[in-house]
C-alpha cells in the first residue's frame, strides 16, 4: 500500500525497517499531547503498512474505535461526532487527519483494508449522560433535572480523570462513584417502564466507569492485561499484523504488568517495543524544560538532532555500556507540572529489556486540540 500524500519520511521509513519482521508493534510516546511524536507515529505506521501490516490499535473507548474502524473503511460515519465522544487525548485535529488519511488509504485499497482495534475495555462514552437524560425527562421533569445537575459534573471526567482535577484543584471533592450511584438510585424511583429500565441500565454503566477510574478502583494490571488480551485476541483471530499507539510506559516490555509486558510473554520476538521520546518544547498550555540531566533525554539530546537507534544491535558508544543498568527516562501525563519536572520520570531496570529502538527529537510542539 501507498498513501500518495507525501512520501513517508526517512526518520519513519528508518524505524519501521528496525521492527518489520515483529507481528505486533508498540509505538510508545513519552507525551501524547505533541504534534511531532504524533507524527512520527503516523508516518512510522504508513511505513509499516507498507511492510504488510493491517491494524491500528488504539487504547481507546470500544464503541468509539468501531466508529473509528467503520470510518476508515469508507462507511457513512459522522467523524467529528466520533472524535466528540473519544478519550480525551484523541480529541485533536491530527488524530482527526491521521483517521482521514487512513480512509483515503483504504479507497485505494478496498479488497485489503487497513483496521481500527479499540483495546480499552470501558464502553461508557459522554453521549450516554445526555440519553439518560432524553429517556427520564419526559415523565420526571424535576428529577432528570437534578440527575443532569449531577452527569454535569462527573462527566468532565472523560475530559479530565479525577485524579487530574484533584492535582488542579478543580475537583468537587465528593467522588465521582458516589454522585453516579445517587443518579442511580434516583432514577431507580421513578417508575418502571422501558425507558427507566434503559435509563437505570446506561446509569449503571456509568457507575462503573466512575468506580474503576484511576484514583478509584482502577487495578492497573488488570486493565493492561485486558487489553493486551483484547490486542491478542484480534491478532489470532484475523492474523493482522498490528501497530499499537500508546504511551511508552504501557508499551514497555519489562516486568509483568504494562501491556507491552503481556504482548512480549506471549509473542516474544513477535512483539516489539519502540519507545518515542523528545528533549524539549512545548505542549499545549505548558513549556517542557530540558531535560534533568541524569535521564536519557539528556544523554540523547547532547548527541545533536533527531536520533533512530536500534538496542538490538550497532547501539551507539553513549548507550552501549549501560544496556542492562537502570535508567530514567521523561513522561508526561495529564498529571504533568513543568515546575516539578523532576518528579515525572519513569525508572527503566534496563533499555534493552524494554525496548527494541528508541526515537528521539529534539523539540517539539504542541498538537492542536479539536474544538469543544
Amino acid at each position: 500500500m501507498n498513501d500518495s500524500r507525501t512520501e513517508v519520511p526517512s526518520s519513519a521509513q528508518t524505524l519501521a525497517a528496525l521492527v518489520e519482521t515483529a507481528t505486533i508493534v508498540g509505538l510508545g510516546t513519552s507525551t501524547r499531547a505533541a504534534t511531532e511524536t504524533f507524527r512520527l507515529v503516523e508516518e512510522t505506521t504508513h511505513a509499516l503498512i507498507e511492510h504488510g501490516f493491517r491494524a491500528v490499535a488504539l487504547l481507546e473507548n470500544e464503541r468509539v474505535g468501531h466508529l473509528y474502524d467503520r470510518y476508515v473503511r469508507g462507511e457513512d460515519v459522522d467523524l467529528d461526532r466520533a472524535l466528540a465522544q473519544a478519550w480525551g487525548p484523541w480529541r485533536t485535529v491530527e488524530m482527526r487527519d491521521a483517521l482521514a488519511r487512513l480512509r483515503r488509504l483504504n479507497e485505494r485499497h478496498r479488497d485489503d483494508p487497513v483496521r481500527i482495534v479499540a483495546v480499552d475495555g470501558r464502553r461508557t462514552l459522554p453521549a450516554d449522560y445526555d440519553r439518560v437524560v432524553a429517556l427520564l425527562a419526559p415523565a420526571e421533569p424535576a428529577t432528570t433535572a437534578r440527575i443532569g445537575e449531577i452527569f454535569g459534573i462527573i462527566r468532565t471526567a472523560h475530559d479530565n480523570g479525577e485524579h487530574v482535577q484533584r492535582l488542579r484543584g478543580a475537583h468537587p471533592g465528593v467522588p465521582f462513584v458516589e454522585l453516579a450511584r445517587d443518579a442511580r438510585d434516583l432514577a431507580a424511583q421513578l417508575d418502571a417502564g422501558p425507558a427507566r429500565d434503559e435509563a437505570v441500565r446506561l446509569i449503571e454503566m456509568i457507575v462503573d466507569f466512575h468506580a474503576n477510574a484511576i484514583g478509584a478502583g482502577y487495578d492497573p494490571e488488570r486493565e493492561e492485561r485486558a487489553a493486551a488480551e483484547r490486542l491478542l485476541d484480534h491478532q489470532r483471530r484475523t492474523g493482522d499484523r498490528v501497530v499499537l499507539w500508546e504511551g511508552a510506559a504501557h508499551v514497555a516490555a519489562h516486568g509483568s504488568t504494562m501491556m507491552g509486558a503481556h504482548l512480549r510473554a506471549a509473542m516474544a520476538d513477535g512483539y516489539a517495543a519502540v519507545h518515542i521520546t523528545f528533549g524539549d518544547g512545548r505542549i499545549p498550555d505548558t513549556d517542557i524544560p530540558r531535560p534533568s540531566p541524569t535521564s536519557l533525554e539528556a544523554l540523547l539530546l547532547q548527541g545533536g538532532g533527531e536520533r533512530i537507534i536500534d538496542l538490538r544491535s550497532d547501539v551507539p558508544a553513549d548507550l552501549a555500556d549501560r544496556l542492562a543498568q537502570p535508567w530514567r527516562t521523561r513522561l508526561i501525563s495529564g498529571l504533568y507540572q513543568a515546575d516539578h519536572d523532576e518528579e515525572h520520570y519513569y525508572e527503566l531496570p534496563g533499555l534493552a529489556g524494554s525496548f527494541d529502538a528508541i526515537a528521539f527529537i529534539p523539540r517539539v510542539t504542541a498538537i492542536h486540540p479539536l474544538p469543544d
